[in-house]
């Protein structure tokens, strides 16, 4: 199982008022699925996806990935287990606008101590990947909605990660060009193998995938298979 985890509870701390915001989270995530997160605004959705992506290192509970107990594990180890492990897709895209589309899915590989040969290639390999082969040398603030998300997500898979976060990406583009992200993710889901986690308010982009797990007031209230994984509309 890629990950475990069990009996997770996270509390925030507001002044002398201590708020739970997951209650008992046990959820395990095996390599290669597409999983949807949805939930209300406040539901502990995101909060969620944070422990999972080893953004947030404070809760109690137990979490194994890859069989390996990371719960233990430093601020330091934690973001260094992000940083090979994990891609991330946002909603509003987080691209540098004043730097090309090169540049910006450059950036994890840059990190990664790449030599430039190879960050080039790689670079060129995943802008084909998404549909975007042409676009290297164009700037993301003169790019629709649409494309910056795939630029988006060509700069989350260009380490080649063990697993995507997706956190709405759908949420700020409108039903059509939704619906090709959606296809996007379907496609390295299923032809690559990329295992994709993704938080939703939509009820059609949830349909689409394999497995839905429905959160409301930081507790799992469902976790069920999806119903239109091989659905393109």
């Amino acid at each position: 199982m890629m990950i475990e985890l069990a009996k997770i509870n996270k509390y925030y701390q507001q002044g002398t008022n201590r708020f739970h915001v997951l209650h008992d989270i046990s959820i395990n995530i095996a390599q290669g699925e597409l999983v949807a997160i949805i939930g209300e605004s406040g539901s502990g959705k995101s909060t969620l996806i944070n422990i999972i992506g080893f953004l947030d290192e404070d809760f109690s509970g137990t979490y194994f990935y890859q069989g390996r107990a990371i719960h233990e594990l430093s601020r330091k180890q934690f973001s260094r287990l992000r940083n090979r492990n994990v891609g991330f897709v946002f909603q509003n895209f987080k691209l540098l606008r004043e730097q090309t589309v090169a540049e910006n899915v450059a950036l994890p590989l840059l990190y990664a101590g790449k030599r430039r040969k190879e960050i080039n290639e790689r670079v060129h390999e995943v802008l084909d990947q998404v549909g975007l082969g042409d676009y290297a040398d164009q700037f993301p603030k003169n790019m629709s909605g649409g494309q910056q998300q795939r630029v988006s997500i060509a700069r989350a898979i260009a380490t080649n990660p063990q697993f995507l976060i997706a956190d709405e990406p759908t949420g700020a583009l409108d039903t059509e060009t939704s619906q090709e992200i959606m296809d996007l993710f379907k496609h390295l889901n299923r032809d690559e193998g990329t295992t994709v986690i993704m938080v939703t308010h939509d009820p059609h982009v949830a349909a689409q995938c394999e497995r839905v797990v429905k959160i409301i007031d930081g507790r799992i209230v469902s976790d069920s298979k999806g119903g239109m994984l091989n659905a393109d509309s």
